[in-house]
């Protein structure tokens, strides 16, 4: 008698949960709302469960909706140091951010042989390498590295491969499921100035136009190896003007932003990172060597100008931490800024840093600090490399956009 009850309240239970999974798939509404709430990967695997599925989740509405609704969570960042110094070691290596996979095992995405990464922008990633049946041509590929999709964009000869001077992408999924990449070529070049142009491929049309302003001047030392997206527009870094040249995308011009004045005083500010957050362009001020002070600096939405998001002194972590102090008379302070982003929370900032033997990330509102990982092998710092970049970090999340 007690079996036979069991059975039927197993029955009831199981026709229950089929009239609740009935009820979900014929409410769209209902479904869409749970799969909003999923992070990337396994939505882009349940394309598979049905029609429908696939339907709701490759619609362009839902993956502006997706990414709007979504933080966007930073689950990791990829650092890379320079060739000469690795030797025999990975050129990148995987750290992870909030638990997300494992730190120093290299994702399955960047194991393909001679890869060379050019940009990450927003979950997607652009990268190059040898053509496979002639490798006296270079194949470019963009990338999204949650659902392995990739597609072959461009495919150029050595001797132009050679004259590209940056290759990035132009990717805000909260606003278009489109993406854009531009490659900066010199056509010519002397001492002071470089004569460059660019060409740009549009995902939405699948393919490639000149900039219509023709060939612009640019000064030799803008460092186009560190491009960043944000606001319509792609930064590159020029030190010696203390500026930001930027491509605008809709204006289809390149221009050039001042960087925010600063007082010279004992200790001179070095701008040391700047790179894009949660829909914000942020820039890290350091006084190293000689102190542990920092400023981060937000641009205004209009580019009208700079503002302070935050200050800080990085003293208690120098304490925690006593590899970053020379021991010398003199002190020196090591460290380097290689990423920065926002939390949940509008005022929460965390900036990751790199000091001798290892990776901290130091939040900035409550001033705590944690030790991610050491620094993997072939990653060097010391108190001779001085001012300037030494590692270059990419910021590794997921989205559900189409290749």
């Amino acid at each position: 008698m007690g079996s036979e009850t069991r059975t039927r309240a197993r029955r009831r239970s199981c026709q229950a949960t089929d009239f609740g999974a009935t009820a979900v798939a014929s409410s769209v509404d209902l479904l869409v709302e749970i799969l909003m709430r999923l992070p990337a990967k396994p939505l882009l695997r349940f394309k598979c469960v049905s029609k429908q599925w696939y339907s709701i989740i490759s619609d362009p509405q839902f993956i502006i909706n997706y990414a709007q609704r979504s933080l966007k969570p930073l689950l990791g960042l990829l650092l890379s140091g320079r060739k000469e110094q690795l030797g025999p070691y990975p050129e990148f290596s995987f750290i992870s951010i909030g638990g997300y996979g494992k730190t120093g095992r290299v994702p399955k995405f960047l194991t393909i042989p001679k890869l060379e990464i050019q940009d990450f922008c927003n979950g997607l990633m652009c990268y190059s390498k040898p053509h496979m049946d002639a490798p006296q041509f270079t194949s470019y590929y963009v990338c999204n590295s949650a659902s392995g999709q990739s597609k072959r964009i461009r495919v150029l000869e050595s001797p132009s491969s050679k004259r590209l001077m940056a290759v990035n992408l132009a990717f805000d999924p909260s606003k278009s499921p489109f993406y854009n990449v531009i490659f900066v070529s010199e056509t010519s070049g002397s001492e002071l100035n470089h004569l460059i142009k660019i060409d740009i491929y549009s995902s939405k049309t699948q393919t490639w136009r000149p900039s219509t302003k023709g060939l612009f001047i640019v000064p030799h030392d803008v460092d186009f190896g560190n491009g960043v997206y944000w606001n319509g527009a792609i930064y590159w870094y020029h030190r010696e003007k203390n500026s930001l040249a930027y491509f605008d995308f809709e204006a289809d011009c390149l221009d050039r932003l001042q960087m925010p004045l600063i007082s010279q005083g004992s200790y001179p500010m070095s701008f040391d990172y700047f790179g894009e957050s949660g829909g914000h362009l942020h820039l890290v001020g350091t006084c190293r060597p000689g102190t542990t002070l920092f400023t981060v600096f937000e641009m205004e939405k209009d580019r009208s100008g700079w503002f302070v998001k935050c200050n800080g002194d990085l003293g208690a972590l120098a304490t925690t931490f006593p590899k970053m102090v020379t021991p010398r008379l003199s002190r020196r302070y090591l460290f380097s800024p290689v990423s920065l982003f926002r939390g949940e929370k509008e005022e929460e900032l965390s900036i990751v840093l790199i000091i001798p033997g290892s990776v901290v990330q130091y939040n900035a509102k409550d001033k705590t600090s944690k030790k991610l990982c050491d620094l993997p092998k072939g990653f060097i710092f010391n108190d001779f490399m001085g001012q300037g970049f030494r590692f270059k970090s990419h910021q590794y999340m997921e989205t559900l956009a189409s290749i």
